[in-house]
């Protein structure tokens, strides 16, 4: 990490705390869970356009984010790059960005990469694709399960302005994505994989009031 990022960050990180809390208030808990060092793979649930920065701003570390590839337009797009944001294709399956995902924990860096891939149209929790327990397997590193809590208040699906609301981020204790082998996991061991963090978000949401709906979903696993 270069001493430029480091500083982009820490003010990225002001200066979103700082918004958010003008429109409110901003609460982030369990920061201690995230690794301080070394690759990781944070799992937030979705509801907001909000959530990235969100998530981000209540960590001490510079992070990665996969966002959506109709957001990389000029202007906007180059910006979102410089904070650490690569596109996406959610139409398929998009090898590229997965394998970049794998390449970045790799090589220690954090990625937030949201298990739902888009956002929830109720503000409920739906069902996790394989993408998070793919890229983490693959990599060998843990999976931080996150929830989200009033970003879409904040910042309403269709909304282009922000409202006031109260935004909390809840960072559970890391789960271990290594499998009952040293090969790579099979579809139904990503699967059961995946449960546990939907789980844990889904606990996590319950335990600060907020709705939530677990479930599970068969999804095709992208070898990279």
């Amino acid at each position: 990490m270069t001493e430029r990022v480091m500083w982009l960050f820490l003010f990225g990180r002001w200066l979103c705390r700082t918004i958010f809390r003008l429109c409110g208030h901003y609460t982030s808990v369990g920061e201690a869970n995230i690794p301080a060092t070394g690759g990781v793979v944070m799992a937030p649930n979705h509801i907001s356009f909000l959530d990235p920065p969100a998530v981000g701003a209540g960590m001490r570390r510079p992070t990665h984010f996969v966002a959506k590839k109709e957001l990389f337009v000029p202007i906007f797009g180059p910006l979102i790059r410089r904070v650490g944001a690569f596109p996406i294709d959610r139409e398929g399956s998009d090898r590229q960005a997965i394998k970049h995902a794998i390449n970045l924990v790799k090589a220690g860096e954090a990625v937030v990469l949201f298990p739902e891939g888009g956002r929830s149209p109720d503000g409920t929790l739906q069902p996790g694709g394989l993408g998070v327990a793919l890229v983490a397997n693959r990599a060998g590193v843990p999976i931080v399960p996150t929830a989200v809590i009033g970003t879409d208040k904040v910042l309403p699906r269709g909304s282009k302005r922000l409202r006031r609301g109260h935004i909390t981020i809840i960072y559970g204790e890391p789960i271990s994505s290594a499998g009952p082998r040293e090969s790579k996991a099979t579809k139904a061991e990503l699967q059961e994989l995946t449960d546990r963090v939907m789980a844990a978000i889904a606990e996590l949401q319950a335990q600060h009031g907020a709705r939530t709906r677990a479930g599970a979903v068969q999804a095709e696993v992208v070898s990279p």
